[in-house]
């Protein structure tokens, strides 16, 4: 047994354990988000952080929390003001408590409520679908029943009026009510992401950047700290409106943006990018291609703002008036557009809130105007229907990208068309529907086969076929119209067989990209102009010859 003395001489003379090393908590240092600049996909994240040192030397500073979207290789940062150098930057990951959520009950609640509003709306909706469906299947209807039937009068320019008329109707209906689908489904899915963290012990991942910066004079050291977070997303939209009279044509440009990437967006300044950063700058790689033979050895594989005195405000700029109107008159803040040749940023005005909720979010960007040349396009052989169509040019400073555009002539909305990328003088073609004011009939005037005589030297045989269509422009309309009609005349794809056209009244147009058409495709163009109450006829023909032993079947493509 050791003496309580010498165990305690013992205990002095030997070294105590080392404790393990624990780093030092460092507080989180203030920051907030500044400005987001929002691509298809991604966006730029800018935060900034304010550091307000006692002494000089190295400081060490947190920033967080920072959303595991954040993509690790793009952070960077910058010192916009202060007298400081970035010695470093670490990133970390960690998990903690995060923010308390309502009580789960209650969750449960809403989530339910939520479900059954979205239920309803979808009810809704198929309903809505169902009517435009009966009301297409009464157009399609080849023995309309009399009037009173189908519930559609018997007069070609009326029930066209009326389905016209119930369409529009039920198309509004349908685009609301997707609309309301759409919020209610985000709403259900932000209720199910809140059960699935408080589930989850409402505990979460969450990374964290370490900053080592030297402090050379003492005062405020204002950092920015940016990256590319994933999950955000924006798109154009457009909703565009024809005059009636088919006089202009009025384009409201907006952007649509939505995002999951972790952090809200509070108060920021936001900017829409048309660059696409995760297509990548480097061009595709030439491969090498070979052809190999298949064997033993190896197989081988083959392979705006306007002025003051057109608003009514000032008389001059020098009269109190003028100067009582500039005091009180305070425009509209506006979209700044700013161009860098292989991109377009769109800058919001102001400062806005974009929650990671995924929810879509509609910002106006601006109207452009328009310039319109509108037309009645026909193909008699194909349909009895004239086609509203208008030409339209960019004349804006701003481009317009490819996107979905919904289109309204008047009051009345026609349905939704698809924008391509335009940019200043460019031109595209906006389908409007159905003109009923212009009637076409199209009928066979011609069509007959000759074969060679008993006696005959010869053994060709020839069809001759013709045709008419005509038009009629109601004296309802509103004034004089440009007519296009096209029809595709058969060429021949042997020697064996020859087609001759003939019969063209009036003659068809000789432009040159006319002559190019008929040489390709054999498509023939005739335009003309119709006031109300007048007709026009329109008649084409050709003759088709062959050696009588032969039978030429006409395809279509």
């Amino acid at each position: 047994m050791i003496h309580p003395l010498l165990l305690s001489l013992i205990c002095l003379a030997t070294p105590a354990a080392a404790a393990p090393y624990q780093e030092p908590e460092i507080p989180l240092s203030p920051s907030q988000i500044e400005r987001v600049t929002v691509y298809p996909g991604q966006a730029l994240v800018e935060r900034v952080v304010e550091v307000y040192p006692t002494q000089t030397g190295l400081w060490n500073l947190r920033v967080g929390p920072l959303p595991m979207a954040a993509q690790p290789t793009s952070f960077q940062t910058e010192v916009l003001a202060g007298n400081g150098v970035v010695q470093g930057m670490e990133l970390r990951m960690r998990t903690s408590g995060a923010q308390e959520w309502a009580e789960s009950e209650d969750l449960y609640a809403q989530l339910e409520s939520a479900q059954w509003q979205e239920r309803l709306l979808l009810t809704d909706f198929a309903g809505i679908e169902a009517g435009i469906a009966t009301l297409q299947a009464l157009i399609a209807s080849p023995h309309p029943a009399a009037e009173g039937g189908d519930g559609l009068p018997m007069e070609a320019g009326q029930r066209i009026a009326f389905v016209r008329a119930e369409m529009t109707v039920l198309q509004r209906d349908l685009a609301e009510k997707d609309r309301e689908v759409g919020k209610a489904h985000a709403l259900v899915e932000d209720f199910q992401a809140q059960l699935s963290l408080a589930e989850q012990g409402a505990r979460r991942d969450f990374r964290e950047a370490r900053i080592g910066l030297f402090i050379e004079q003492l005062g405020t050291v204002r950092i920015k700290v940016t990256y590319l977070v994933d999950g955000a997303w924006w798109a154009p939209a457009y909703d565009v409106r024809v005059a009636p009279d088919l006089t202009g044509v009025n384009v409201g440009l907006v952007g649509q943006v939505s995002q999951r990437s972790g952090e809200d967006w509070e108060g920021v300044e936001l900017v829409l990018s048309t660059s696409t950063p995760n297509i990548g700058l480097d061009p595709p790689s030439i491969p090498r291609r070979q052809y190999r033979l298949r064997g033993p050895r190896g197989r081988g594989l083959l392979s705006a703002s306007a002025d003051l005195s057109e608003l009514g405000y000032v008389d001059s700029e020098d009269s109190p008036s003028a100067r009582k109107a500039l005091d009180d008159f305070e425009a509209a803040p506006t979209v700044a557009v700013q161009e860098f040749g292989l991109s377009t940023q769109f800058v919001m005005p102001g400062i806005t809130s974009v929650r990671a909720n995924g929810e879509a979010h509609r910002f106006r960007i601006r109207e452009l105007p328009l310039e319109v040349r509108p037309e009645r396009y026909v193909v008699p052989s194909m349909s009895t229907f004239a086609y509203l169509r208008a030409n339209v040019t960019h004349t804006g400073d701003a481009p317009l990208l490819s996107g979905k555009a919904k289109v309204f002539l008047g009051p009345d909305y026609l349905g939704e068309a698809t924008f391509p990328v335009l940019r200043q003088g460019d031109s595209t073609m906006l389908n409007l529907g159905i003109d009923p004011n212009l009637t076409v009939e199209w009928e066979t005037l011609e069509d007959v086969r000759d074969n060679p005589g008993r006696f005959s030297i010869s053994d060709t045989a020839t069809i001759t076929r013709s045709y008419r269509a005509t038009l009629h422009l109601s004296a309802a309309a509103r004034g004089r119209v440009t007519v296009l009609v096209e029809e595709a005349l058969p060429t021949s794809a042997d020697d064996r067989v020859e087609v001759k056209v003939n019969k063209l009244t009036p003659n068809a147009q000789d432009e040159p990209q006319d002559l190019v058409e008929r040489e390709e495709r054999g498509v023939y163009r005739w335009r003309f102009v119709m006031a109300p109450g007048s007709k026009q006829a329109v008649l084409w023909g050709y003759e088709l010859s062959f050696d009588e032993d032969y039978l030429p079947i006409l395809f279509e493509n």
